[in-house]
């Protein structure tokens, strides 16, 4: 009696017209990139077997069997029976075709042909998607989404691909769109399964996910789960890791690569930040949908689709700081290529670091070996020197460091520095560097520093000619044109908009929180935090400034500023050593840098303001630790 029961359980199982998600069988899908979205479209009996007993996952789907997957899953059977002159009352899916012609989903071409048997480019894809998101009154939201081949997609169809890309339903590769490109049944099932997850179809919110370990570099097992708890809660040991088409979804620990450019919400400092591909996170953990990560100290969450788990143990290569001859270098690893791609100096190495090691960090502070056990800490003085520090530099020493420069970098033969000693838009740039430091209170030696970094030293093609030294409004996302009257115009507006009162002057214009500190930084606090998605940019800064004074004698780390951090959040900042008169300003968060001039008067350190004022500003000193900085 009990074995004829099972008999007729599994005989209803496989006979049944319906994919039942919860059983995960061994077939020709199963460990498919696109497994997932297959078996969707199998579930809405939109896609069946060949003669042959295959899906066909990889070969390319025609315009013909993408207009029919829509058709089906979105359960189209109004029918004004629209006529396409190349799709007989005969074909196979003339039906579908007809219904999604009369759910505005497709018009055909202008010959009146449908040509339902082409390979569908993935243009002409985004437009039917678009259609679709349309039909399914889903919010598009507003989308500035580009990609370096976007004068290749067809004018009238980019709005589209944006849209598809910002929803997250269809993505470029390497910043690239590929619209001509044609798209395989596995891909156009995984569109259309993440088009209706955004729809709300809870059928369409299902995975398959392993979990497998990691032995002798590599991942073995195959123990399959329907969700991702029952597979988290399967995971019993370090070594184990959740899989989900081939892509590791959750781990005991390790570290994260974003795959793009995302902006990750800190919930830290409460605010949005900019985050290039490419870059490296502490992994902290991870579910189904997100992945929470501490980005130099930020704490926030990022689409799992947006990045890659890497395990400690599976690590090809990662970005390493060392000792080079008695400075800190720091070399960058390439997860596109799995290759050391860059290097740059940024100034003299920490005293603790050993030659012919490497170092590690998550913000350039704190140093660990490849183990994680804590080496020492290292704050560089031109990356937390706060921008009110004047430098000893004079006009005509700048001018002459300029030119020496611009002679090394013609020398090097590359063309971008071809007649950079004549060319360059920083020639002759001393006086007026020097005029801001006086006017402003603001670093000459830093703004010459942001200059060469960004405008690679004056030559790039928005120096040449737009004369934006800076990028000023060059976004990730939308890069604008705008063509300065003169560098010194250029100069000004840096000062004027974004530096002087975004920037520098804690709390900024109100409603925009880019003041994160008055030092070039990196993406814990300074400028680094919002002015660049770089998470490294506010040390390359500091690498020019301390290459310039290795050339130029080391004036200024000779005769150092002292520098140290506040420690309490809602500080204020007072014009006299006492509390009995109104802040000058306050600073919102802790660990802000602040230069120090004079020594304990009272309970009270005399310090620079952050503002520009040129009297004495002053911070009791129980809010003041100092800091040892490398210079």
């Amino acid at each position: 009696m009990k074995n004829t029961l099972i008999i007729t359980l599994l005989f209803a199982l496989l006979t049944s017209l319906l994919w039942n998600p919860d059983i995960v069988s061994a077939d020709e899908l199963s460990g498919h990139a696109h497994e997932n979205g297959l078996r969707y479209l199998i579930s809405k009996n939109a896609l069946e077997k060949d003669a042959s007993g295959s899906y066909n996952a990889n070969n390319n789907v025609t315009r013909g069997e993408f207009a029919s997957y829509l058709s089906k899953v979105l359960n189209f059977t109004e029918n004004n029976e629209i006529q396409f002159n190349d799709v007989p009352d005969t074909y196979a899916f003339v039906l579908d075709i007809q219904r999604a012609a009369t759910a505005g989903i497709i018009t055909g071409y202008t010959d009146g042909s449908f040509k339902p048997d082409a390979a569908i480019s993935r243009q002409h894809m985004a437009v039917m998607l678009e259609r679709a998101i349309d039909y399914l009154k889903i919010p598009k939201g507003t989308s500035s989404i580009t990609f370096k081949d976007n004068s290749s997609i067809i004018a009238e169809y980019r709005p589209a691909v944006a849209v598809g890309a910002h929803l997250g339903i269809i993505n470029g590769s390497n910043g690239n769109f590929m619209p001509e490109k044609n798209a395989t049944i596995g891909q156009a099932a995984t569109f259309i399964q993440r088009l209706m997850k955004l729809s709300g179809d809870q059928d369409a919110d299902f995975a398959t996910y392993v979990i497998k370990e990691i032995s002798n570099s590599a991942l073995v097992g195959n123990q399959s789960y329907t969700t991702f708890e029952d597979a988290e809660k399967a995971m019993t040991k370090s070594n184990q890791v959740i899989v989900q088409n081939d892509k590791i979804v959750k781990m005991s620990s390790g570290y994260v690569v974003t795959n793009k450019y995302v902006a990750l919400y800190s919930e830290t400092i409460k605010d949005q930040i900019s985050v290039a591909g490419n870059t490296e996170m502490e992994y902290l953990s991870s579910d189904a949908t997100q992945v929470k990560v501490r980005f130099a100290d930020q704490v926030g969450y990022l689409k799992q689709a947006d990045v890659t788990l890497i395990p400690f143990s599976l690590s090809k290569g990662r970005s390493y700081y060392s000792n080079e001859n008695g400075e800190i270098q720091h070399r960058l690893y390439d997860y596109a290529t799995n290759k050391y791609s860059a290097s740059y100096i940024y100034g003299k190495a920490p005293a603790f670091m050993k030659p012919n090691e490497e170092y590690y960090s998550w913000n350039g502070i704190y140093f660990t070996n490849a183990n994680g056990s804590s080496k020492g800490t290292a704050y560089n003085y031109y990356q937390f020197l706060p921008a009110r520090a004047t430098t000893q530099y004079t006009a005509q020493e700048i001018d002459d460091y300029i030119m020496s420069k611009l002679s090394e970098m013609e020398s090097t033969g590359l063309t971008i520095y071809k007649d950079a000693t004549t060319k360059s838009k920083l020639i002759g740039l001393g006086t007026a560097l020097k005029e801001v430091e006086a006017n402003y209170q603001i670093n000459a030696m830093l703004i010459l520093s942001l200059a060469q970094h960004e405008s690679a030293y004056g030559m790039s093609d928005h120096a040449q000619k737009l004369n934006n030294l800076f990028g000023l409004y060059v976004y990730d996302t939308n890069p604008l044109n705008k063509n300065f009257e003169s560098v010194a115009v250029n100069i000004n507006e840096l000062v004027e908009k974004f530096l002087q009162p975004n920037y520098i002057t804690p709390g900024g214009t109100p409603g925009k929180n880019y003041a994160n500190g008055a030092v070039v930084g990196s993406k814990a606090l300074g400028f680094n935090v919002k002015y660049a998605s770089d998470p490294y940019w506010g040390a390359k800064i500091a690498g020019h400034y301390y290459r310039a004074e290795k050339a130029m004698g080391f004036k200024d780390a000779g005769n150092p500023y002292t520098i140290g951090l506040t420690t309490s959040t809602g500080l204020n900042v007072r014009t006299e050593p006492s509390t009995g008169n109104s802040p000058l300003y306050t600073y919102a968060r802790s660990g802000m840098p602040v230069i120090v001039t004079s020594s304990d008067t009272d309970g009270w350190y005399e310090v620079i303001s952050d503002k520009l004022y040129t009297g004495p500003a002053y911070i009791s000193k129980e809010y003041i630790q100092f800091i040892d900085t490398v210079k």
